[in-house]
């Protein structure tokens, strides 16, 4: 009886790409994983930094293994010596990632995170998280929140220069990260009102000071009501482009925060510091239907949705809703929804004046998420060098 070869005593190192876009919450998420991958295993990491062309008018389903879409005069080349696992992030990036696996005659593993809008049998593994809808799969890993990794050194360098600015402010200290529109999700005045009204109501049970900053999405007019009626004592920070900002020192001296829910990186972020977090539910718009699929779609989605809701078992047509979306026929809307009752049910957190899921969990949950990618990753990369070995054998 033939022996298999002990895969813990083979040397092959993989050569790990990382291919970042133009969002800093996608490639935050890729440059987390390989920093992790780089100091759990120590594997090299390669950035290639790849541009896109936004006038580029060819649907994502119909790119398929090829360049499409890519801003060539601004990217990086992609080049020999080829990757043996490539990882990168989000529906643009799905197109390259599977032209580069063909020129290493499939041989590359390939790692996407997010949700693609192509057929999900393209990718070794899919890296997802609630509000994107994605049916179960062996090739699936559903996270409860974006994968993050901070800083620890840059947080200590943030937190001593924004201190000073801090110190006369009562503790404790509620950090509140403020968002703005959405392509599904408004901010209007009446919005911020009753933000501001249940931030005054969170400060007269829970005490302290608010630590407030906007962001690039904050529209003008709702900085305006904040910085004139949030209540006090309060220091707010209105975003403002090549300013400092205390974004990092706030997450580093906080010591409960309260986030809007149009950006879930900033979600990530504060819970991955496992302090007291609330979400701050903006109202979700309504889009129009532009075509026959669409419409089918989202009867089909809005069905899957409320039996998901009600707990109750995949029937016939939920199974043909998740095979056209594992076929990258259909591209369910996110659902925010999803996403905040995953954080309530598990501790992680609760909603801004809401009720009281669970108690707040004492698990560092983003590090648990994160080295449950990691370690699947390396698997992958065993399974292919033992089928090499096998190969050659």
């Amino acid at each position: 009886m033939s022996r298999l070869p002990d895969v813990s005593s083979l040397s092959a190192i993989p050569r790990v790409w990382l291919l970042l876009g133009e969002r800093y919450g996608h490639n935050a998420q890729l440059l987390a994983l390989g920093e992790t991958l780089r100091q759990d295993f120590g594997w090299p990491i390669e950035i290639k930094q790849i541009f896109f062309d936004a006038s580029c008018d060819v649907s994502f389903r119909d790119r398929g293994a090829s360049l499409i879409g890519v801003d060539a005069s601004r990217t990086e080349p992609l080049t020999p010596p080829w990757p043996d696992i490539v990882i990168a992030i989000g529906k643009s990036a799905a197109s390259v990632v599977r032209w580069i696996k063909e020129q290493t005659g499939d041989r590359a593993i390939t790692v996407q995170l997010g949700r693609p809008r192509t057929a999900y049998h393209h990718f070794d593994l899919l890296v997802t998280t609630p509000q994107f809808s994605m049916p179960p799969g062996d090739n699936v890993i559903r996270l409860s929140m974006p994968i993050t990794l901070h800083d620890e050194t840059k947080l200590v360098v943030e937190a001593e220069n924004w201190r000073s600015h801090l110190a006369h402010l009562p503790r404790p200290w509620t950090a509140v990260l403020v968002g703005g529109d959405t392509t599904q999700l408004s901010f209007d005045q009446e919005d911020a009102q009753i933000l501001i009204d249940q931030m005054a109501e969170y400060r007269q049970e829970v005490g302290g000071s608010l630590l407030i900053t906007t962001s690039p999405r904050t529209p003008a007019n709702i900085a305006d009501m904040l910085q004139a009626q949030m209540p006090q004592p309060h220091f707010f920070f209105r975003w403002a482009k090549d300013v400092p900002n205390p974004y990092y020192g706030f997450l580093a001296l906080a010591d409960n925060f309260i986030i809007t829910n149009d950006s879930v990186t900033m979600i990530a972020e504060a819970a991955d510091r496992a302090k007291p977090t609330y979400i701050y539910t903006l109202p979700r718009r309504e889009l129009g239907t532009t075509n026959w699929l669409n419409a089918v779609g989202r009867r089909l989605r809005r069905r899957r949705e409320r039996r998901k809701n009600a707990g109750r078992r995949r029937d016939l047509i939920d199974r043909l809703f998740d095979s056209m979306t594992e076929g990258g026929i259909l591209r369910p809307r996110n659902n925010v929804d999803w996403f905040e009752a995953t954080l309530y049910g598990q501790g992680i957190a609760r909603p801004l004046g809401g009720e009281t899921f669970r108690p707040w969990t004492t698990e560092r949950v983003t590090e648990i998420e994160r080295r449950i990618v990691t370690d699947r990753i390396k698997a992958l990369w065993e399974q292919r060098i033992l089928s090499s070995a096998l190969t050659a054998d």
